[in-house]
């Protein structure tokens, strides 16, 4: 524990036996990786590399926990009433077949995440047809997974694997120490001549936005020349939802925006026949969750992810979580770290306002007695890179996300860190590496940015599943100006702001 300029340290370290193989690596040394960034991608990565005897550290800006885009929200209001909130990710899904597939399986058996019931979640057509919006269901049988008291549990899990955890803890600066290949080695820093965070044999950035881009950017060789270009060049990124042909354009990531609206209403919804729906012809919202009903499934006490359901509060009343559409973010735009009152009020009263024309209920009828909203500034990639983890053997750097190989989701994000996993393993155990060519292939990926394939929701994609609504084609930015410059944040995660109680932000790093 000690001063870390975001508030009191956590570190947590792993007990000797949940770190296999240390001491049989490089003759007696155990190579250190930094992960930097503990979203998705980075505990899975860094859950990987321990599991493989190789010392893994995630460095997370997260003041309660891990998690980044899948994390959870708690509030205490005013009256002392505790209320809990998926803000972030909804559900995922896995490809069959797929590595992730597999990882999906150990979690269902830890308890960590259920499938959400047939029936319960699908898409709200909004229009002016005659009837008025209607609820369809999904048909697939596609599994649709929740976390168990929400996906803090799974990422508890998963952070619990690695070797270290230290949080929070802001990274600003790498620094080379040696030559290239066997001979480098970086030494992290808060920031440019901050604090010390300790030398390392190759660091993985496990979140993206301008401060991933900034830290990679700080990498310098002692003649000026950077030390990690390959992984600069490919966190060069801007901000804002755009047109297909102007994304096709695009040489970098471009990340959308997307607005939560967190609320508990006075009585149930009687309205909704649904759980969770995506928002299909709306300009203002892309999805509405029932946060207390989903909260139920797979919370019969037992197991690690049992309990959650008792976060929702002892009335009467629901907790919703409701999202917007990337061009409604993008219009509404504002620094992400501290949202004016008066953008809160617009973009609650407008979300509001959409949810019950979603409903088919009169304006002004849903009464609540709490509402919080929050921009994530970086919520989803909109172009992808077409390599499954960028990797430079010889800088001893690299990078992961669902934005590498796409389109953007949990299993992306997974199987992103998956890769990285088996190059560096390649790298520093090349007689026991599970993929001994992982590291070589990786090395001679080219980086070739394309808009996200797979018709991409606006709240990401949902592999093996059919009947999700594909992200609206927008129009260009208003007045031809750069789009998205409030989005920037310290790793795409956002601030809220509301009224009525405190808040407890749960993560914050992006995956």
């Amino acid at each position: 524990r000690g001063d870390n300029g975001l508030g009191t340290a956590y570190t947590h370290t792993s007990p000797p036996q949940a770190q296999a193989d240390l001491s049989i690596s490089m003759g007696g040394y155990v190579p250190r990786v930094a992960v930097v960034g503990g979203g998705v991608s980075g505990l899975v990565l860094a859950k990987q590399l321990a599991a493989r005897g190789i010392h893994a550290t995630v460095f997370d800006t997260g003041e309660h926990a891990c998690g980044g885009r899948a994390s959870s929200r708690d509030v205490t209001t005013d009256q002392g009433r505790q209320h809990s909130f998926d803000h972030s990710t909804q559900y995922f899904t896995a490809s069959p077949g797929s590595r992730f597939e597999a990882m999906t399986k150990t979690w269902a058996s830890e308890g960590l995440i259920a499938e959400w019931p047939q029936g319960r979640v699908g898409t709200v057509a909004v229009s002016a047809a005659e009837g008025g919006p209607s609820f369809v269901a999904f048909a697939d049988d596609a599994k649709r997974f929740i976390g168990v008291g929400g996906l803090r549990p799974l990422c508890d899990f998963l952070a619990e694997g690695a070797s270290e955890v230290v949080r929070p803890q802001w990274v600003g600066a790498m620094t080379p120490v040696g030559g290239d290949g066997a001979n480098r080695r970086w030494e992290l820093a808060s920031g440019p001549g901050g604090k010390r965070l300790g030398t390392y044999d190759f660091v993985a950035i496990s979140h993206n936005g301008k401060c991933a881009a900034r830290l990679a950017s700080t990498a310098k060789n002692t003649n000026g020349s950077g030390a990690a270009d390959k992984v600069e060049r490919s966190l060069q990124c801007a901000f804002g939802i755009r047109p297909t042909p102007e994304l096709a354009k695009q040489r970098k990531l471009i990340l959308s925006s997307v607005w939560a609206l967190m609320f508990v209403t006075d009585q149930p919804v009687q309205a909704a026949a649904f759980e969770g729906a995506h928002i299909a012809g709306c300009d203002v919202i892309s999805w509405a969750s029932n946060v207390t009903a989903k909260r139920r499934h797979g919370n019969t006490g037992g197991g690690r992810g049992g309990g959650g359901g008792q976060a929702q509060g002892q009335g009467e009343g629901e907790c919703w979580v409701v999202h917007s559409t990337p061009q409604f973010a993008r219009d509404h735009k504002c620094p992400q770290e501290s949202v004016p009152a008066e953008v809160a009020k617009q973009v609650t009263g407008a979300m509001k306002s959409a949810f019950e024309a979603a409903l088919g209920v009169p304006a002004g009828s849903l009464k609540t007695s709490y509402t919080r909203v929050q921009l994530w500034g970086a919520a989803n990639p909109l172009t992808a890179a077409g390599v499954p983890a960028v990797f430079d053997s010889a800088t001893r750097s690299g990078a992961c996300g669902d934005w590498c190989e796409g389109p953007p989701s949990v299993q992306a994000a997974a199987e992103s860190a998956l890769a990285l996993a088996d190059a560096i393993e390649a790298v520093f155990k090349p007689t026991t590496a599970k993929h001994p060519g992982a590291a070589a292939a990786l090395d001679a990926a080219i980086v070739r940015w394309a808009p996200c394939s797979g018709g991409a929701a606006a709240l990401g994609s949902y592999p093996g599943t059919t009947g999700v609504p594909a992200m609206a084609e927008v129009a260009a930015v208003p007045g031809g100006g750069r789009s998205g410059q409030g989005g920037g944040g310290r790793g795409g995660r956002g601030r809220s702001s509301g009224a009525g109680g405190r808040a407890d932000d749960r993560g914050r790093s992006a995956s």
